[in-house]
């Protein structure tokens, strides 16, 4: 329990404050889209290529772990892409990509962080690395498929994200074991130190409470198999199939999608002119909610 507040209670306070300074009037709109895209054009990029770089590729990369999250986003994405379809048309693309995509990187990061260190933060980076440029591909697919508007090619898509480019680049980095010179990575490291508390507090900033009375049956649905569901099927899929031996890597594969919505799905859903108030929504709720069920599931993979 110790653990756990140490844990993860400092990053459900700062989103707290960022919501709070919102509110209050301190955060503006021009300084919320400031703060949104200096960490994810900046700050985020820097933190992956910072923690990636620092690891030996061989050390922090494990094919059944990624593997094992491939498959996770699979049959989440099957199984909410049937939930979905009971409901209404227009809610279907974002019930289903906000189902499983996850926010690894602004509010993962800095949990995994305080858990394991810089060691555990270079696994989690570099299972981002792989999974972020698969599920991103499946979502774009899907809603090309599904949208009747606005069509998006997935390598441009790709191309544009700094996410999916920072982790390829990192990962090349690391494998290929290049260096950059001493005055750049002490600036990437500079710059990574303000990443936490920023993104955390963009996520407390983008946070919008009114949104959550619309389709409250939608975001309960959605809640679910995001912060229950498929947390279970990655634990499953490495506690009996691809089995993690190695007690720090299963907690983390299994930790990295019990993370909320993704910040980034609203953009995407906005691209593709689907449903963007629920979307809001459920950010909102499973971010309130991932206190929780996060901290229920450090307790039950750290004791």
């Amino acid at each position: 329990m110790i653990t756990t507040i140490n844990s993860v209670l400092p990053a459900f306070i700062i989103i707290a404050l960022g919501y709070f300074f919102k509110r209050k009037g301190f955060i503006t709109e021009t300084t919320d889209n400031f703060i949104n895209d200096t960490a994810y054009y900046l700050i985020l990029p820097c933190m992956i290529f910072s923690s990636i770089i620092k690891m030996p590729f061989k050390e922090v990369f494990n094919l059944s772990a990624v593997v094992g999250l491939y498959i996770t986003a699979i049959i989440t994405f099957i199984l909410s892409l049937f939930i979905s379809g009971f409901f209404n048309k227009f809610k279907q693309g974002c019930m289903t990509t906000c189902a499983f995509r996850s926010n690894i990187a602004y509010i993962g990061f800095p949990i995994i962080f305080n858990l394991y260190g810089n060691h555990g933060l270079g696994i989690i980076s570099v299972l981002t690395g792989f999974l972020a440029v698969f599920i991103i591909s499946i979502a774009v697919i899907y809603l090309n498929i599904i949208s009747s508007s606005k069509k998006e090619n997935v390598f441009s898509f790709a191309l544009k994200d700094p996410l999916i480019i920072t982790s390829i680049g990192s990962l090349l980095f690391s494998y290929f074991n290049l260096k950059m010179p001493s005055f750049i990575n002490n600036t990437i490291d500079m710059l990574s130190a303000m990443g936490s508390p920023l993104m955390l507090i963009a996520v407390g900033s983008g946070l919008k409470i009114r949104k959550i009375k619309i389709d409250k049956i939608a975001i309960v649905t959605v809640t679910i198999i995001k912060l229950i569901l498929m947390p279970l099927i990655a634990y499953f899929v490495f506690k009996y199939f691809l089995i993690l031996n190695d007690s720090e890597y299963f907690n983390i594969a299994v930790l990295t999608v019990t993370f909320p919505t993704a910040l980034s799905n609203y953009v995407l859903i906005k691209q593709f002119n689907g449903d963007t108030e629920l979307c809001a929504a459920i950010i909102t709720v499973t971010t309130i909610f991932s206190l929780f069920t996060i901290s229920g599931w450090v307790v039950f993979l750290v004791n």
